[in-house]
């Protein structure tokens, strides 16, 4: 029997048409000679984020110690580098105490794995709120995408001289032959205080770098790549957050390593709860395995987060709380709850953070969406000043 269609040439052909078709559709929203900007914000959110009163701000700005808003029919804005002039000038005054959150000398830079090997568990929105969230809360803030379908790196936008198949990628200096240093591969991007290391396919390349060394010298000496990797430029960031891709592969298992706390997003839902359970059992043998070889890893916290949760549906109900028995208190009490709002925005590229709300037909959505993300976001911020052993 004959068969007739090339597998070669049906993926090419479709690999190269879908490429050209996303290019074409990324271009409309963000034509290669556009600025993408963060939104400005209102003195209420601003008010909200440095937790202080309007008035307060109000005072501050009337006597020229702080940044000067823009007016526009009686509303103020801020932009973000405003809001971080703002924080800095207020941390001066030592009114708040950690008003600057940024981490002091004898604390630790949090580098976090943001990891499942389900696909479709939200780990990349939760990493890209999470750094939107820290970023504007003041921490210095890289987000390091190790997922090679680079769905972290998307979301940024077309960022200047980045070109995943020019070597752009955490891989120039995880590999084993001639590493690139770290900090050449970090890009700026249009929310202040954040950098992003960016994705492409050669971090698959990884494994079978991996794999090709095990044969020749042995050892576990691959899984302190990523750490080796972060530590060079740690001393610029209060937190590096890590997507990993929805696979338990050596490189999950380096960044596993490089990780001080780990993040598991997990819907609620049998066949996530389920597959979370499976995730669980073969990373275990695995670190088992790595103790046993002297390469243990140890970590200030590791946290389930629910994800795409519905309050209302009541067979979510039951697994989260069967989850809440068997995880205790390894299971964060707030639940990022399933929301059109977050689905629209990540269709814009954009977080829920970017995103005007006014853009929403139906503002409640949004406001319901943002506030289940803050107190998830609220709660994974202590775990961080718990590490650094803050009040």
């Amino acid at each position: 029997m004959t068969r007739h269609l090339s597998s070669f040439e049906f993926m090419q052909s479709f690999s190269t048409k879908l490429e050209t078709a996303l290019q074409n559709l990324s271009i409309a929203q963000y034509p290669p000679d556009a600025r993408r900007e963060m939104r400005r914000l209102s003195s209420a959110e601003v008010a909200s984020l440095l937790d202080v009163s309007e008035a307060y701000i109000r005072q501050i700005v009337a006597k020229d110690k702080g940044p000067q808003p823009d007016t526009q029919n009686g509303r103020r804005t801020y932009s973000l580098e405003q809001l971080l002039e703002l924080r800095m000038a207020l941390s001066e005054k030592g009114r708040k105490k950690y008003m600057n959150p940024r981490r002091v000398e004898g604390e630790e830079c949090q580098i976090i794995a943001v990891t499942n090997f389900k696909g479709g568990s939200s780990k990349t929105s939760t990493t890209i709120h999470l750094a939107h969230y820290l970023a504007m809360k003041g921490y210095r803030v890289l987000a390091v995408d190790l997922d090679p379908q680079a769905s972290l790196t998307a979301l940024h936008g077309n960022l200047p001289d980045f070109d995943p198949r020019e070597g752009d990628t955490l891989y120039s200096a995880i590999r084993f032959e001639s590493p690139v240093p770290t900090s050449q591969l970090i890009h700026e991007t249009h929310i202040a205080g954040l950098d992003v290391i960016c994705a492409g396919l050669d971090l698959t390349e990884f494994e079978t770098a991996v794999a090709l060394e095990m044969r020749q010298g042995g050892g576990t000496s691959f899984l302190l790549r990523v750490s080796q990797a972060l530590e060079q430029v740690a001393n610029d960031y209060d937190v590096i957050l890590m997507d990993s891709a929805p696979s338990l592969n050596f490189l999950t298992l380096s960044s596993l390593t490089a990780a001080t706390g780990v993040i598991i997003p997990v819907p609620a839902h049998m066949l996530d709860v389920d597959s979370t359970g499976k995730f669980l059992e073969l990373a275990s043998s695995y670190m088992q395995i790595l103790s046993e070889m002297g390469s243990s890893a140890e970590w200030d916290f590791a946290k389930f987060l629910v994800t795409k949760f519905e309050p209302n549906d009541h067979p979510q109900a039951n697994m989260t709380a069967l989850m809440r028995q068997v995880f205790g208190e390894h299971l964060l009490l707030n639940m990022v709850n399933k929301s059109t709002a977050v689905a629209d925005a990540l269709t814009w590229k954009q977080s829920l953070y970017e995103v005007q709300r006014s853009r929403f037909s139906a503002p409640k959505t949004y406001d319901r969406a943002i506030e289940s993300i803050n107190a998830a976001n609220q709660e994974i911020e202590k775990l961080l000043w718990a590490a650094w052993g803050r009040e």
